[in-house]
């Protein structure tokens, strides 16, 4: 059977593009399956692509692209189909072009099925779609969320289909009571999820966790509301909200109102999101409506207990209350009841590890071979009450040949995927496939970038089956290894010598990072490896070197005083008089020099008064430098550079205070350079009608 997938853009992280990535892989298995993406949009799709499904690009919008499509006159012309559907109001509109190269390619597939993801697309194939080919509707947002208007539209295309796959029982509820009469079967079949590659949520972090888009449904709001209860009775935790929209900057308004940057962080969109789940001990969801609960079956998946909003409709149908995770309901005081139900797990251990096992047991159910048992049994079923037009290749029969992957991954040369994953104690294994490389020896070179290769660590590749499988295997051993300062990439290069080549980056697992233990004041300094994967897919070491370190834990700000917390990592750096300094980048003396105590464990306290900092500002704008000396000693730099980000500067975001005066006044904000020093950054303020002589304040960023 020939399976047909149509996506918006398939080179995007949405919620949609992984579903569908899901379970064609899923079908792959059995099946002959393609993903016709509407538009394409970059050079690599960021969500990897299962051996056997074949990837089709109608308009390529890459503006490099050979026959880009910017050109035509048809792509700027709007499509016509589906108006009401929100992506005409998006950044990759449909348009003419794509529209008659969609239409023609739905006239000529060989398709048995052809499987559309989002009402536009419901609707093009109800209007365009060959009735010789099962025409199947499934879209990842649920009834609720659509407008009358877009209802009415995919109402009327829905009644014309096969079959419309819901996401959830509820939604297909909901969808019978609207289409009766309709000879068009709907049926509701669970999100595809499959077991996690990475290691598995030891609990032992105090991270809650949310993914999803920064979008009004998702309320966020209400979930940062809530955590400013947690905080306040539990301060060692902290939130990690991950996703991008347009909601990013009226959250981080609202938490710094709230004086939570230093336990809520908004992390930005990651993928894959499995080595992030690993990370938390528990997850939370706070929309007012979840149609997939995609997010909630992977942090499950992951080994983390989930609390969410009793919300239509997929988490009521995902999670057991008291045996998974707790569901909160979905109207009145729901921050409280949110804080309530964080607070209660936090403070049991022991629950918490009983409801994290039973979330990894209940979520098999959402495997993907129990999923596309599902689909097989509906496309079977609807074959047969329609009387097939064209016989089907069996279920169990043979798909079409595709190159083995080894052949293909070395006469092609193209990268080969390297993992790569922290183990207790911060030294990195590295893990490939043994069919991706050629038969002779291989080894990892780690070089140094923009610097010689010369002294860089060289790791020889193990032989596959060491393990027990067909991976090869490389150490890189933090006793035996020390990394200069700053940024590696990893490459290939074969034993007997000859050039080498960049690998792409496959699984990065952080998580142990995050191990109490690595967290606390260490005799070897500020010494810190992190790997990454690059914006352009390759894989790299961020490494931090320091033999002495001060690190700081929180930063808080006032119309007073900026306060700085932290401790001193490093043997030679527990002399118990220290003296704070911050000093005007290129001024060769030092502006602020007060006595900063050190407790017995390397714990340090700063208070830098904000009218000092005004007086000595001589207008301008300008970064200081801060740091801590003894005894007149070498500066110790003040930083953030223990945990698992490669980059805090977006996600570290600290308030900035206003001291208004005669001339406009001066903005002060604490920020972290790219190597994650916090600095001080002051600047002329222009004056506004509620600047007063003498009154500081903060200001919104």
């Amino acid at each position: 059977m020939k399976i047909t997938f149509l996506l918006h853009n398939a080179y995007t992280v949405g919620g949609t593009a992984r579903a569908t990535n899901n379970l064609a892989a899923a079908l792959a298995t059995r099946h002959e399956v393609e993903i016709v993406s509407y538009y394409r949009t970059a050079d690599r799709a960021p969500l990897a692509t299962a051996d056997g499904v074949r990837t089709r690009t109608l308009v390529d919008l890459r503006p490099h692209a050979r026959r880009t499509a910017f050109e035509s006159a048809d792509q700027r012309s709007p499509g016509t189909v589906c108006p009401h559907d929100p992506v005409h109001a998006g950044w990759t509109p449909p348009s003419r072009l794509g529209e008659t190269r969609l239409a023609a390619h739905l006239r000529s597939t060989d398709a048995d099925v052809v499987i559309a993801t989002r009402p536009y697309l419901v609707c093009f194939l109800a209007q365009h779609g060959r009735t010789d080919y099962l025409r199947v509707g499934r879209e990842h947002a649920g009834r609720d969320a659509h407008g009358a208007a877009l209802l009415s539209d995919l109402d009327a295309a829905i009644a014309r289909l096969d079959a419309y796959v819901t996401l959830s029982q509820g939604d297909e509820r909901a969808h019978r009571a609207a289409l009766r009469g309709a000879r068009t079967r709907v049926t509701g079949i669970p999100v595809c999820c499959p077991a996690p590659d990475v290691e598995p949520s030891t609990g032992d972090s105090r991270i809650v966790l949310a993914g999803g888009r920064l979008t009004p449904v998702k309320r966020h709001d209400r979930l940062v509301d809530a955590f400013a209860e947690v905080a306040a009775v539990h301060p060692d935790w902290s939130l990690r909200i991950y996703g991008r929209g347009r909601e990013r900057l009226r959250l981080r308004r609202r938490i710094e109102e709230l004086g939570l940057h230093n336990n809520v962080l908004l992390m930005g969109a990651r993928t894959p999101m499995e080595p992030e789940w690993a990370k938390g001990a528990l997850a939370v969801v706070s929309s007012s409506g979840e149609p997939s609960g995609m997010s909630v079956v992977e942090a499950m998946s992951c080994g983390l207990p989930v609390v969410s909003t009793d919300c239509d409709h997929a988490p009521r149908e995902i999670i057991t209350h008291g045996e998974d995770g707790l569901l909160v309901p979905d109207h009145g005081p729901v921050e409280h009841a949110l804080a309530d139900a964080l607070c209660r797990l936090i403070e049991n251990e022991a629950e918490r590890g009983r409801m994290a096992a039973a979330a990894r047991r209940n979520t098999e159910r959402f495997r993907p071979e129990h999923i596309a048992a599902q689909y097989e049994a509906l496309f079977a079923d609807l074959g047969r009450r329609a009387g097939i037009r064209r016989p089907w290749k069996s279920a169990a029969g043979p798909r079409r040949r595709t190159l083995p992957r080894s052949l293909g991954m070395v006469r092609l040369g193209r990268p080969v995927t390297v993992s790569c994953r922290v183990l207790p104690g911060g030294s990195l294994a590295f893990e490939t496939p043994a069919d991706q490389l050629a038969p002779r020896g291989r080894k990892l070179i780690l070089k140094p970038r923009n610097e010689t290769d010369a002294g860089t660590p060289r790791l020889l590749l193990e032989q596959p089956g060491t393990a027990g499988d067909d991976r090869v295997r490389a150490i890189l051993d933090k006793r035996h290894w020390e990394l200069a300062e700053g940024d590696w990439d990893v490459y290939l290069g074969r034993t007997g010598g000859g050039s080498s080549r960049p690998v792409r980056a496959g699984l990065v697992e952080t998580a142990r990072l995050l191990d109490p233990a690595a967290l606390r004041p260490a005799h070897a300094g500020g010494r810190t490896w992190i790997p990454y994967s690059t914006e352009e897919g390759g894989l790299a070491v961020r490494s931090w070197l320091r033999p002495a370190h001060a690190e700081v834990s929180s930063v808080e700000v006032d119309d007073k005083a900026i306060r700085l917390t932290g401790a001193l990592h490093g043997s030679t750096a527990r002399a118990h008089h220290y003296r704070f300094m911050a000093r005007i980048q290129g001024n060769g003396g030092h502006l602020v020099d007060a006595p900063c105590p050190v407790d017995q464990y390397g714990g340090f306290h700063v208070t830098l008064p904000v009218d000092v900092v005004a007086e000595l500002h001589s207008g301008g704008e300008a970064l200081w430098d801060l740091g801590l000396s003894a005894y007149g000693g070498p500066e110790i730099r003040l930083a953030m550079v223990t945990g698992d980000l490669v980059d805090r500067r977006d996600v570290c975001v600290f308030p900035a205070v206003r001291c208004a005066g005669p001339d406009g006044g001066l903005t002060l904000r604490p920020q972290l350079t790219r190597d994650h020093d916090l600095v001080l950054r002051t600047a002329d303020a222009v004056r506004g009608p509620d600047a007063h002589g003498g009154r500081c304040g903060l200001s919104s960023s």
